[in-house]
């Protein structure tokens, strides 16, 4: 896998300040210390710097652009006077150690060592030929100290190269820990609605069977023909039962699924009371009707009282010290039908740095697919005063029409 460093501006800006530093020098000194052609001093001195400048971008090709340029630099360089670094000149080995360790660092680390073998090669070979009458000091010391930069240049890289990759594999693995464990959340709410669902529907069922089946004994004078029928029905009931436990039964696999009845409104004045201990205030402002309450299916009793008790935890974890206000009411719908409004809003938190919406977990998520699979709508939003208010809509008219 190849790693690319990435672009900022300023790794642009650091290694352009870096070319036209070592293009003034190179030319000047080329033209002076080394006497080069001044033609050729400004050719040789761009394409070596060129090379810098590629290698950001082009690792192959900027290693192969500074090499050649080195080479032929070190090739036509003479030394006037003597005590001038040579045959390697400073600027060029400035040159190479950048591209050198920029080359390493994007995986191109074996063209990098054959790169300053290569200069270290031509260095010898025209140290050997020409420099005859120059002491060897000073050309041994030259060539090892490029050498040694050069090794270190393309250690370096490798270095770097290593925790790059590190570092964004680290930083993948915790994206796909975040997502994972976000979509467990997930899946674990909805098996919780599922879970609830299927008790209460299960529940239901169970009661239409035993009842259908029993009529012809508890109403002996009613007809075969109706006796028949409640039969049927039982039969149908008794079909569907099974065929719905079969299809969510790996919903009780788990050991902590829950075996108590399901909460409704009956248990709403005692949630609402156990979160005194916590909150400061808590109040059930207005129940809801009894005729309306017999229009409601336990589905419907479980969706509000989860939706009560997930405002309340939320307001507990996020909103210490801060008053919680529960309220019911049943509104008729223009046109026809009624609707169940249930709204949680509670005060700004006594501790105003500690309060804040957290976007972590899955609560809201998990209350509006309650309310949203009962054609309801749930809205959240912080209020001016600085608290939290949810707002959740639960039509009534479908059930009013199976009463």
């Amino acid at each position: 896998m190849r790693v690319q460093l990435r672009q900022v501006p300023w790794v642009w800006v650091a290694v352009s300040a870096i070319a036209i530093t070592l293009f003034a020098v190179s030319s000047t000194l080329g033209a002076t210390v080394y006497d080069s052609p001044v033609a050729y001093s400004l050719g040789l001195s761009a394409l070596q710097v060129a090379g810098v400048v590629l290698v950001n971008r082009f690792p192959r090709w900027g290693i192969l652009t500074t090499t050649v340029a080195t080479a032929v630099i070190v090739a036509l360089s003479r030394t006037i006077p003597p005590e001038a670094p040579w045959p390697i000149p400073v600027t060029s080995i400035i040159a190479m150690v950048v591209t050198l360790v920029i080359g390493a660092t994007r995986g191109r680390w074996l063209s990098a060592t054959v790169a300053g073998a290569l200069v270290a090669a031509v260095s010898t070979s025209v140290a050997t030929v020409v420099g005859a009458a120059m002491p060897p000091g000073p050309i041994v010391a030259n060539i090892t100290v490029f050498l040694t930069l050069a090794a270190a240049a393309v250690l370096g890289g490798v270095v770097l190269r290593t925790a790059i990759l590190t570092r964004g594999e680290l930083r993948e693995a915790r994206e796909v820990s975040e997502i994972a464990l976000a979509r467990r959340e997930i899946v674990e709410e909805r098996t919780r609605i599922a879970r609830e669902m299927h008790d209460v529907v299960a529940h239901g069922m169970s009661v239409i069977q035993v009842q259908a089946a029993s009529a012809r004994y508890r109403y002996p004078d009613i007809s075969s023909q109706v006796a028949d029928e409640f039969d049927e029905l039982a039969a149908t009931a008794r079909t569907a039962l099974g065929e719905m436990r079969a299809l969510l039964g790996v919903l009780r696999a788990d050991e902590d699924a829950e075996q108590a009845p399901q909460p409704g409104l009956a248990e709403l004045p005692d949630l609402v009371a156990g979160a005194r201990s916590t909150l400061l205030d808590a109040t059930l402002n207005d129940l809801v009707p009894e005729q309306v309450r017999q229009r409601m299916t336990p589905v419907m009793e479980l969706t509000i009282y989860r939706v009560v008790q997930e405002s309340l935890s939320n307001v507990v974890r996020h909103a210490p010290g801060s008053r919680a206000e529960v309220e019911l009411s049943h509104e008729a719908k223009p046109g026809s039908g009624s609707q169940l409004r249930i709204s949680i809003t509670n005060t700004a938190p006594s501790d105003a740095a500690s309060h804040g919406v957290d976007t972590s977990g899955h609560g809201i998520r998990g209350m509006q697919e309650r309310v949203a699979a009962l054609s309801g709508s749930l809205r959240t939003a912080p209020t001016a005063e600085g608290g939290f208010a949810v707002l959740a809509i639960i039509p009534l008219t479908l059930e009013a029409s199976t009463a």
